[in-house]
């Protein structure tokens, strides 16, 4: 390999048994035929670490010079580099990068080749992987249109794969197979294989056991978060979306938010999601999404069970100041470098003080951040006005989620005539626990809640500018109230200001009628005076005991 001028691709079958803790030969895991001699015959079918395009999103394999470096950035780990004038320098060109188990053109999970690969050893844990929420990408795919009746519009788009006529005839604009696949792309990037879980590449570091054939039994906890692979995973759901993620700093948006307290204290995803390590009949790759705060915390669990704040989740007191997404327009823009009628105008960053509760399906009052959202050119809908749940309280809770939407309508207005499609997203929080909330932030002389959330724009099609929005819950409704900008908004050239910004023009219209005040509580100013001290209230039974709590009062 030195004489063909890559020394830094050879490696020894000692060192790979060491870095991998496996004793597979070389074609056991990259395939490839080592019977024939001539390269193009012997490298046909060859699996192989490849760059994801920042133009177009594609995969492509390329001569590398260089051997890939280590890097402190943690959502793209593994840096690929390139000469430029005489440098060794990052390649900007490339936006991720791609394991050999998932395919070029689509970028998700290649199933012939994890079978050829991984499966070959690992048979039963393949098979379950394949049937496995994740490895059959059970919750987004469920997204066929905007107007699904059953799960509703979706902030992270729809799920255009065998979908593409359904969404073009009732797209109002052309709306072509390839870019329909385009869009499919950019949603495949975080859909895994074996691979983004277990293959742990790192840059060396002197260790016999670290290199670019690391692998780990237990994927450690920031491969929930992409791995460093320049795909964010569960880094886009719980920092972005949710806006309340488990590491914080440079996975959340505002940057630099704080970690969950858990994760300062290195408790794992799956110390709290158990899986099959915990219950064998989970199988392979299935995680409970709720996890069980008694594990470690049973006398605070019990003795919420009998206090006055029962029917609050732990969530509803311990998580604030939600980050994230504050709204999300998907309107024409440009992709990946090409034109498409859904891109996703999602930088609109800021910070919830304290989140909005909802009562759920079975009587438990959760924290969401309800933020509005838009869908351009749409013809008809078949949604309903009003609050629902994207899975029925009835289902297991490997089957359900918690989360909800509220449906606002299809709505004119727009200075190209168009029609929108508005919903309010509003998806459970349950990351980023910390003190509890103020005993004031719920209890108000008439149950309304209300939130007032800056934010920034920062995404494409106009120059960063800096705006405001107010959350109202009350017994009327739920309502987004005064959304403007602090300053003149200055677009970038062949954008239009109702792409990204369709409330310009669509002013208070995300509101949804129902009752979503809290329960008024008579004297509870006095209340709080009195219980002000924290073991007052554990006396009393108000609030859940802890380890260090006084006892009850009899």
């Amino acid at each position: 390999m030195a004489a063909f001028g890559f020394p830094h691709f050879t490696v020894t079958k000692r060192e790979v048994e060491e870095q991998s803790g496996m004793t597979a030969d070389c074609t056991e895991c990259h395939l490839g035929n080592p019977a024939k001699a001539e390269r193009e015959e012997a490298h046909r079918g060859m699996g192989r670490l490849r760059l994801v395009m920042k133009k177009g999103l594609r995969a492509e394999t390329a001569v590398r010079n260089f051997p890939l470096e280590k890097s402190g950035d943690p959502v793209l780990r593994l840096k690929p580099m390139m000469e430029k004038q005489g440098r060794k320098v990052v390649d900007p060109a490339v936006a991720a990068l791609l394991a050999q188990d998932k395919r070029s053109d689509t970028l998700s999970q290649d199933f012939d080749v994890m079978e050829k690969t991984c499966g070959k050893c690992h048979h039963e844990e393949f098979e379950q992987f394949k049937r496995s929420p994740m490895g059959s990408n059970a919750k987004q795919s469920q997204y066929g249109s905007w107007d699904d009746p059953r799960h509703g519009p979706h902030n992270c788009g729809v799920w255009s794969a065998g979908n593409y006529r359904a969404i073009s005839a009732n797209t109002a604009v052309p709306f072509t197979q390839e870019m329909s696949d385009l869009n499919q792309r950019t949603c495949n990037g975080c859909h895994v294989g074996c691979l983004d879980c277990h293959y742990r590449p790192d840059a060396g570091g002197g260790s016999p056991g670290k290199g670019m054939h690391t692998f780990v039994r237990v994927p450690p906890p920031d491969s929930c978060y992409g791995g460093g692979r320049g795909a964010l995973c569960h880094g886009g759901p719980e920092d972005r979306r949710r806006g309340a993620g488990y590491f914080g700093g440079p996975y959340s948006h505002p940057e630099g938010m704080n970690p969950d307290p858990h994760a300062a204290r290195k408790v794992g995803c799956l110390d709290c999601h158990e899986s099959s390590r915990d219950d064998k009949s989970l199988g392979h790759a299935t995680f409970k999404r709720q996890a069980r705060c008694e594990k470690c915390h049973p006398e605070a669990v019990a003795s919420l069970a009998t206090s006055l704040h029962r029917k609050l989740s732990c969530e509803a007191c311990h998580i604030t100041n939600v980050g994230g997404y504050q709204a999300t327009f998907w309107g024409p823009g440009k992709l990946a470098g090409y034109d498409t009628p859904y891109f996703k105008y999602k930088d609109y960053y800021g910070i919830m003080k304290e989140p909005i509760l909802l009562k759920d399906q079975r009587g438990r009052w959760i924290p969401v951040k309800p933020f509005p959202m838009a869908v351009l050119n749409q013809k008809d809908s078949r949604l309903e006005p009003g609050l629902h749940w994207r899975y029925p309280a009835g289902l297991p809770d490997l089957q359900r989620t918690d989360d909800a939407w509220g449906y606002v309508g299809l709505v004119d207005g727009l200075p190209e005539g168009n029609k929108a499609l508005l919903w309010i997203q509003m998806d459970k929080l349950s990351h980023k626990y910390g003190k509890s909330r103020p005993c004031a932030s719920c209890h108000t002389k008439d149950g309304q809640q209300l939130q007032e959330i800056a934010w920034e724009f920062s995404d494409a099609g106009a120059f960063p500018f800096n705006g405001r929005h107010t959350v109202a819950a009350n017994r009327d409704g739920l309502f987004i109230k005064g959304i403007r900008a602090d300053e003149k908004i200055d677009l970038s050239e062949g954008y239009r200001l109702s792409s990204l910004a369709p409330w310009f023009y669509l002013k208070d219209a995300w509101a949804i009628k129902g009752d979503f005040s809290l329960p008024v509580i008579a004297g509870w100013q006095a209340a709080e005076t009195r219980y002000r001290e924290g073991s007052a209230a554990v006396k009393a039974s108000i609030i859940h005991r802890s380890p260090s709590s006084p006892p009850p009062s009899p």
